[in-house]
């Protein structure tokens, strides 16, 4: 029984690591999965659907799935971190869906990302970007459509609070 309740305790210290990013997105993605999984099912039954409800389950399982994967790779840290100040905006304007973020890391050391539109950026703001740590599948070698197609290589991001001094 001792061995239970450190292991439920050692597991709970691993899931209060996880980035606020990560944790959030996982519960949205577990709460749509469990609004699937109702709505799928009332209404298989009210229309007399078997594979509506089995479709359900499985969309359900699927974004649980997933869900328990992104926790997971959250406490093991598998996740790669970009922060630094973003210093130029590229494209925001122009047509299509997505625009350049130019981003200074603390070493000086400059790197542009690729960023939905939907993301909304300042100038002289510092930002923590968080990405899938295993390489992209998919490489047509057009960059801005590699980067809207790139479903699960994007986790969130968060703004941080001005340093002193900058």
């Amino acid at each position: 029984m001792e061995d239970l309740v450190a292991d439920i305790s050692q597991r709970m210290k691993g899931f209060q690591s996880i980035p606020s990013i990560l944790a959030d997105r996982a519960l949205k993605i577990g709460a749509l999965s469990f609004f699937v999984l109702f709505s799928g099912s009332y209404m298989g039954r009210q229309t007399d659907s078997p594979g509506f409800i089995l479709w359900s389950a499985a969309i359900c399982s699927f974004g649980l799935w997933y869900s328990f994967r992104l926790l997971c790779r959250g406490e093991k840290k598998d996740y790669e971190i970009v922060e630094g100040v973003v210093f130029e905006l590229e494209g925001r304007h122009s047509i299509g869906r997505v625009y350049q973020v130019g981003v200074r890391m603390e070493g000086g050391k400059e790197t542009w990302l690729l960023m939905d539109k939907r993301y909304r950026f300042q100038v002289g703001r510092t930002y923590r970007f968080y990405f899938n740590k295993e390489k992209p599948s998919v490489l047509t070698g057009m960059k801005n459509l590699d980067a809207v197609l790139q479903i699960g290589s994007f986790y969130g991001v968060e703004e941080l609070p001005q340093r002193g001094g900058v």
